[in-house]
């Protein structure tokens, strides 16, 4: 005759087993969501200026950053563009490029030198205006008006391409009229990675 307590206790330890075995998450993984780790804004005359976006990703934003050496002596270079149709390079209809030579110190750089010189600091804007023609912004040769501050340098893993924070501002003029001018303010970017190569701003 079977024992009534074996068989309840027997249903007893079945209905646990099911019980716990359904509590368990079988879903696989979820995959890691990828993180923004550079940001580019400024103020042009006192208007937002923020990058376009290249494709639907969000964290596809045109602009990106790159460090370079010359003899042994560090150089960075920003650009970023905007343009209503995602184009980048010379066909995009907003670029701006800062570049800043000896950049191995955190603190301030006048960016004073000229865009035709490979080798110099300085700040280029060029616009497209309404009715289609092209110009070109550019710092005052020179001149302190125009500067970037390096805030902090961050050092990176298995590489000896550091991310870097800062600021920039000041006013940049008309190539063929100086009487026409731009004024840049809270200028601001975070680079953790320097993507020369693409403009994704995650990682």
């Amino acid at each position: 005759m079977p024992n009534p307590y074996l068989f309840r206790f027997l249903s007893i330890l079945c209905f646990l087993t099911l019980a716990m075995g359904c509590s368990k998450d079988n879903s696989a993984p979820s995959a890691i969501k990828p993180r923004v780790v550079n940001t580019f804004a400024m103020q042009v005359n006192g208007r937002d200026w923020e990058p376009g976006k290249s494709g639907t990703a969000e964290c596809n934003r045109t602009f990106n950053a790159a460090w370079s050496w010359l003899d042994g002596r560090p150089y960075f270079n920003i650009t970023a563009y905007r343009d209503p149709n995602g184009n980048t390079g010379a066909q995009s209809n907003n670029i701006l490029q800062l570049q800043v030579m000896d950049a191995d110190a955190t603190g301030s750089y006048a960016l004073n030198g000229s865009y035709w010189e490979s080798f110099s600091s300085h700040a280029v804007f060029r616009a497209t205006k309404p009715d289609g023609s092209r110009v070109s912004y550019v710092n005052k040769r020179g001149s302190n008006t125009f500067k970037l501050v390096i805030d902090q340098f961050t050092p990176r893993p298995n590489t000896m391409l550091r991310g870097v924070k800062g600021s920039f501002s000041g006013t940049l003029y008309n190539e063929k009229d100086p009487l026409d001018s731009m004024d840049i303010k809270r200028g601001d970017f975070v680079f953790q990675r320097t993507n020369f190569y693409d403009f994704s701003q995650c990682e």
